[in-house]
């Protein structure tokens, strides 16, 4: 009895090692991950703020460690741009931010005088098209 209590607990021991030892182990895997990502960011100045750098770094430091944590990472941050990224009221298939209408009505107009005017050398008129119609 005393030596299967002996036993259990040198095995139980040589787990907690081994878990404290692959703990370490993602943890540097991970810091090293993203100081590799972050000095590569920061040479290559491939994202525009500080922040945003240190932010991706730990994304790729997490996907080292836990590769399964940094895609619910990712995952969730898509989710979270695509919900602050919708256009609620906007006519979907409109890409431009600003006020659509104006901007389809503006064309309609240039899209017409360009229409009246091949008209008007078409039929070789007499009187020039008056000035007044010009788009800005």
């Amino acid at each position: 009895m005393i030596r299967v209590e002996r036993e259990l607990l040198r095995l139980e021991a040589l787990a907690s090692r081994k878990r404290y030892r692959i703990a370490i182990l993602r943890a540097l895997r991970g810091f090293v991950g993203a100081g590799g990502a972050l000095a590569t960011m920061l040479k290559l100045k491939i994202a525009g703020s500080l922040v945003l750098k240190i932010g991706l770094a730990v994304i790729v430091g997490l996907g080292f460690a836990w590769p399964l944590y940094a895609f619910a990472a990712v995952i969730l941050g898509f989710a979270i741009l695509s919900i602050l990224d919708s256009n609620s009221g906007s006519d979907p298939n409109c890409d431009c931010p600003g006020d659509c209408e104006r901007k389809e009505s503006r064309r309609a107009r240039l899209d017409r005088m360009i229409e009246q005017r091949k008209t008007w050398l078409v039929a070789n008129a007499a009187p020039q098209p008056p000035n007044a119609g010009v788009a800005r």
